[in-house]
């Protein structure tokens, strides 16, 4: 194992469903062959399962009374509405912790609640409920706390609070240990008695479900009244927070994050609607009206309006971001908003001041066998490097910690204690990994791939070891994959507008539900065009045939000094096929997550199939001959290249052994009856690439 950065990563092409399931997909619901391809890979390998999942509806959400302690949560706060208590919220400083706020602050103002709210600070105070916090709020004679996105661990704050008479309400989505919180209600679908079918919620998700019970608990309604007007009301909120929290978007994220999103296109929350027109999202009408510029998609709140509402816990105090959403006057939604950009830039800033450092730290204080990134100064902001860390993974693909010092305040090095940030990749637990680390950390929580933790300095040096111990055990003699799982391979006449705009169907992407990843060979790059000041780079590109196909392809983040190709040369490319809409034109982009030369191929040269794969081909379609076979259907299961594929089918085609269609843009060839044998010699194609290959055409 080396610390290096992961450049060269193999290309994996995921294994591809049966054809018969994508031909009734494709023909049930009319789609494109490429389309439903990717519907069964996403396991909707049915017509009703396929058409489940690109409805996304509403009424399927699950019962947030299984839930456990749902029931007991509700009557507890229902009592404090009677009773005229005096409730606080207690949330996380992140865009999951304030969007929670949000919605349940705003929720229980409507039933008139004697409610109020409390973020700690990043800094000041760090993440999770800490004793002080709590002690203040019973000075403040509080009487129920109600946590969201977080206190699934605060067993001894809770408990504190418990002795000072505030009672307490615990929703939070993070992994549990194995003793809960005393107190009123624990809800969080990860409890290990807990039923609730979907685990992933987000906190504010979690939050979400609590209202959803509350609504038809205190309106005596149907649980679909409820859901329908919670979801109404909040659902844009959800939709963020859900996002900004990256949780996996599958079942109920799914269908909530599609709705919100659809809601955040014309969202009624005026901090929402400036800042989505601070940061470029929203364009001004001649009327003065707001409308977004393109369909809302889960990137544009992941990498536009996450950061920004973020970058407020960061770097000042997540408290902006909780007034943006809740004022109602649009002047302070404006100056917020205009807020929240500038607070984003100088938090870009310290980012980009840490990361300069990095490889420095790394050469410095990591051993070149390392399985674990552990890197420490003092004054790194605090707010920051959980950012930084995610940067360091995604460059050497190794698990990296991030921890900031800020000196001791007393004599006492005990009291020297630095707050960490960690991301990691598949094949190691992060939260499991802290765990076996415990007898070194003051505390810690989070996720599998994202946690937090708080250290003594004089802890560290056993920290590094202990966790490279744990890693080495976790990963084996194997380094962690350095590989792209592409979904599709595609002939460049099978790309198309009709494709792209289908492949919105199977949105919102994210975790668990990734934007396609399709692989295209041997195009020809015909300009390589700088942009951004050379930060990122434009191709443009075309096939290799007589009448040439042409495409533009954007690489982001990839300087142009640091391209490793030239004009002329021929690429394989892996992309997303993306949309660009400009004046109401659409047309297409490859956006490249990765590319590199094709094998050498050259006229002089050509390829020619050996006759047993002309055999394995036949006998592979004569096996399966109940139906036209797509072309990347048998390279697949041959293990053939599709080029490789296509050649012969053309072959088989004018010997009349197949019958070719590609109205679709998808090659499809299906088995004719024959009579006798068949001689390859008789194919004009085949005979002049064996001419070619020896020298005599």
């Amino acid at each position: 194992m080396h610390i290096h950065t992961a450049k060269d990563k193999i290309w994996n092409l995921c294994r591809q469903p049966e054809q018969d399931k994508v031909n009734a997909v494709a023909s049930t619901l009319g789609i494109l062959p490429a389309t439903a391809r990717l519907l069964c890979q996403r396991g909707c390998d049915t017509p009703d399962s396929a058409r489940s999942f690109i409805q996304k509806d509403t009424g399927t959400l699950h019962d947030p009374y299984l839930m456990r302690d749902m029931d007991r949560a509700v009557e507890r706060i229902r009592r404090a509405l009677v009773n005229r208590e005096k409730i606080v919220i207690y949330g996380d400083y992140d865009v999951d912790g304030v969007t929670s706020v949000t919605i349940l602050y705003s929720y229980l103002r409507i039933h008139s609640a004697d409610v109020s709210y409390y973020i700690p600070s990043r800094v000041g105070e760090g993440y999770g409920i800490n004793l002080d916090a709590i002690r203040s709020l019973a000075a403040q004679h509080k009487q129920l706390l109600i946590t969201v996105d977080t206190g699934i661990t605060a067993i001894d704050e809770i408990a504190e609070a418990a002795r000072l008479g505030i009672d307490t309400v615990v929703t939070d989505h993070h992994e549990c240990r194995p003793e809960l919180p005393v107190c009123a209600a624990v809800v969080n679908p990860r409890r290990p008695d807990c039923d609730y079918p979907f685990k992933e919620l987000a906190g504010v998700g979690v939050a979400f479900k609590l209202i959803c019970a509350l609504e038809q608990n205190l309106r005596s309604t149907t649980l679909y009244n409820a859901t329908k007007f919670a979801a109404a009301r909040c659902g844009d909120l959800v939709a963020v927070g859900t996002i900004a929290d990256v949780m996996p978007l599958v079942d109920e994220n799914r269908i909530i994050v599609s709705y919100g999103l659809k809601l955040l296109e014309d969202t009624k929350n005026r901090g929402l609607r400036a800042l989505m027109h601070a940061s470029g999202v929203m364009n001004e009408n001649r009327d003065g009206s707001l409308s977004v510029k393109r369909r809302m998609t889960s990137s544009i709140v992941g990498f536009t309006l996450a950061p920004r509402i973020n970058a407020a816990g960061r770097i000042s105090n997540a408290t902006v971001a909780l007034e943006l959403f809740l004022t109602e006057r649009q002047a302070e939604a404006d100056r917020i908003a205009a807020e929240l950009c500038e607070i984003n830039r100088r938090r870009q800033a310290e980012e980009n001041a840490i990361i300069d450092e990095a490889d420095k730290k790394i050469a410095e204080q990591c051993r070149d066998d390392d399985y674990v990134i552990v890197i420490d100064d003092d004054h790194w902001h605090h707010g920051v490097i959980g950012i930084v860390s995610s940067r360091l993974t995604e460059r050497y693909n190794l698990p990296s910690i991030l921890i900031s010092f800020e000196g001791q305040t007393t004599e006492s090095p005990d009291d020297d204690i630095g707050k960490g940030s960690g991301r990691s990749v598949k094949g190691m637990n992060l939260v499991d990994a802290l765990e076996a680390c415990k007898s070194s950390l003051v505390k810690y929580g989070g996720h599998e791939l994202a946690a937090g933790l708080s250290i003594k300095r004089s802890c560290l040096a056993e920290f590094r070891r202990q966790i490279n111990e744990y890693a080495r055990k976790a990963f084996g003699d194997h380094e962690p994959s350095r590989t792209v799982d592409i979904d599709l391979k595609l002939q460049p006449e099978e790309i198309s507008i009709k494709l792209a705009n289908e492949l919105y169907l199977l949105e919102p992407f994210g975790v668990a539900n990734t934007q396609p990843l399709i692989e295209t060979d041997g195009l020809i790059i015909s300009e390589i065009t700088p942009l951004s000041q050379r930060r990122h780079t434009r191709l443009t590109l075309r096939t290799a045939s007589d009448c040439p196909q042409v495409y533009t392809a954007l690489c982001f983040g990839l300087p142009t000094d640091e391209f490793p190709c030239r004009v002329g040369d021929m690429i394989d490319v892996v992309y997303n096929l993306d949309i660009n809409e400009f004046r109401g034109r659409q047309s297409l982009q490859l956006l490249v997550k990765d590319i590199r030369l094709s094998e050498p191929r050259s006229v002089s040269e050509p390829f020619v199939p050996e006759r047993d794969d002309f055999a394995k081909l036949y006998l592979y379609m004569k096996a399966h001959a109940d139906s036209p076979r797509e072309l990347n259907e048998l390279a697949y299961a041959l293990s053939f290249d599709p080029d490789s594929v296509s050649l012969m089918l053309d072959i088989f085609a004018e010997l009349g052994l197949v019958s070719l269609d590609a109205d679709d843009g998808c090659k499809r060839a299906g088995l004719l009856p024959v009579k006798g044998k068949i001689n390859l010699e008789k194919s004009e194609i085949y005979s002049r690439l064996k001419r070619k290959s020896t020298g005599r055409a």
